[in-house]
């Protein structure tokens, strides 16, 4: 007697994620997704599989469970501008057209970040899930995966069954939200549950302090609770805590809590309320204060008390907040202390690095350093002479806990000493993520003195281990800590911080 087959389900998967500053004079085009990551079809198991991302986990999970995967694209570029509608258009297009191809699919499975603004388009991810649904209609389920800092949307919850979010900043966590989101669908798919996402938001668009998970703060006071509850109560299937991205100009946005629920709506609402009310309680508190370039300066003059750097995270003009990643202020005041063992870098300046290179290692000329985006945040561009110790083209892979096993690139890029001080200048805007930018360079950041940075919270996960402490910079960039001076168009009014009469 033949043993009875079980149909596989056919599940789409892809990915579209961008982190969009909605004030940014930059646009995020289809080139800018292609420096960072574009893959269609088949191409994206063969580059993905393996590596400690959302589509990684998605690629193991589909496998553990029998699943047909149609992959259509995967896409994400760093956090910058808004992105250009035609890049949309043109990354959207390839999954509206696998549902067309592929009626029967059983689900759809996203990776998106919750935070892309799209010119024209304040809600591009309610957007492309409503036509999602639209074509597929109620019986096919969709789920996605979302970035900690979503600004989730009414829109985004109506039109997917699942949405869950990373559980920690630094991310690194993507690899488990994939999986988390396809055990949801594959326990959904085999009838044991019905899944429905709730939502609760409150007046503010700032607060669970940036989603910061390292230490003790509000976040993990929150998600604490927040696993409490999963496992106390069976409706309770997965809570996710979103702090918002408060670049971003939508209605909706701010911090949120979703709680994805498998029957008793009111119980699961009323966790998703309860969470967002201790956040709105605790919305002031903070595990990061920032100094200015003079105080900064005097803790790098201060005995260390242990091995290691001190770094100094230019976090105003971190490029993973949607700085420019160019601001000149503190290399200024660094290259004017000339400290031995100090570095600037990555620091976004493709003239100087084309400039540098055409030199020659060994080479010294004269440099206008930085300050080439926008001078009016974070000073204009600083003359250097400075000679050429290295030079690469900047390609590296990631080792660390961030993205592991992917490829990166900090693009054409040159290592110069100035004095004291030695800088990188690169040819491609990114954030501070972790050492192998710099080993990228020849560059060991573990026996300097100082490293001045671009970052706000990434980098955190591996070089914090090695550092003997970090300053978090205000310096004077885009990403703006005094929110009233964003000119919000699309904002729900009242909102804290910005108005007094919000709660």
């Amino acid at each position: 007697m033949s043993a009875t087959l079980i149909p596989r389900h056919k599940v789409v998967v892809a990915r579209l994620s961008h982190e969009s500053h909605a004030f940014s004079r930059l646009r995020t085009t289809l080139a800018e997704f292609g420096r960072e990551e574009l893959l269609f079809g088949d191409d994206i198991v063969g580059r993905m599989r393996g590596t400690r991302t959302e589509v990684g986990g998605i690629i193991d999970a589909a496998e553990a469970h029998g699943w047909q995967l149609v992959p259509t694209v995967s896409a994400c570029a760093p956090t910058a501008g808004p992105v250009t509608r035609a890049a949309y258009d043109a990354l959207t297009e390839p999954m509206l057209r696998a549902l067309s191809e592929n009626p029967d699919a059983a689900a759809v499975v996203l990776s998106l970040h919750g935070a892309m603004f799209v010119d024209g388009l304040p809600d591009p991810e309610g957007d492309l899930l409503c036509r999602i649904r639209q074509q597929v209609g109620p019986g096919v389920l969709v789920a996605a995966t979302l970035d900690l800092h979503a600004n989730v949307t009414d829109a985004m919850v109506r039109y997917a069954d699942i949405l869950t979010s990373y559980r920690t900043t630094p991310h690194v966590d993507q690899y488990q939200a994939g999986q988390r989101a396809c055990a949801l669908v594959q326990r959904a798919l085999l009838g044991e549950i019905r899944p429905r996402t709730h939502l609760a938001r409150r007046a503010m668009i700032a607060g669970m302090d940036l989603g910061r998970t390292l230490g003790d703060g509000p976040m993990t006071r929150l998600h604490a609770r927040a696993r409490d509850w999963e496992q106390r109560e069976a409706a309770v299937l997965d809570v996710s805590l979103n702090a918002g991205y408060y670049m971003g100009d939508v209605y909706e946005a701010g911090p949120s809590a979703l709680v994805v629920g498998d029957g008793d709506a009111a119980l699961c609402q009323r966790v998703a309320d309860e969470l967002i009310d201790d956040a709105y309680s605790w919305r002031d508190q903070t595990t990061v204060q920032l100094q200015s370039i003079d105080e900064a300066l005097a803790r790098c003059r201060e005995p260390a008390q242990r091995a290691g750097p001190l770094i100094l995270a230019d976090y105003t003009d971190g490029p993973g907040g949607g700085g420019y990643g160019d601001a000149t202020g503190l290399l200024k005041a660094l290259l004017a202390a000339n400290l031995p063992g100090t570095l600037v870098g990555l620091l976004y300046d493709p003239e100087s690095a084309r400039q540098a290179i055409a030199a020659g290692v060994g080479q010294t000329l004269d440099l206008r350093i930085g300050g080439k985006t926008d001078p009016d945040f974070g000073g204009a561009p600083v003359p250097v002479q400075a000679r050429v110790l290295a030079v690469s083209d900047g390609h590296f892979v990631r080792t660390g806990p961030f993205k592991t096993g992917t490829p990166a690139s900090i693009g054409a890029s040159a290592l110069l000493q100035s004095g004291e001080v030695q800088i990188i200048v690169a040819s491609n805007r990114v954030q501070a993520e972790g050492r192998d930018q710099y080993r990228a360079l020849g560059v060991h950041i573990e026996g300097l003195n100082v490293v001045a940075l671009k970052g706000i919270n990434h980098f955190r996960a591996d070089i914090e281990p090695i550092a003997r402490g970090i300053v978090f910079v205000e310096a004077g960039g885009i990403h703006a800590t005094d929110l009233s001076t964003l000119p919000y168009r699309n904002l729900r009014r009242p909102v804290w911080p910005l108005d007094t009469d919000a709660g």
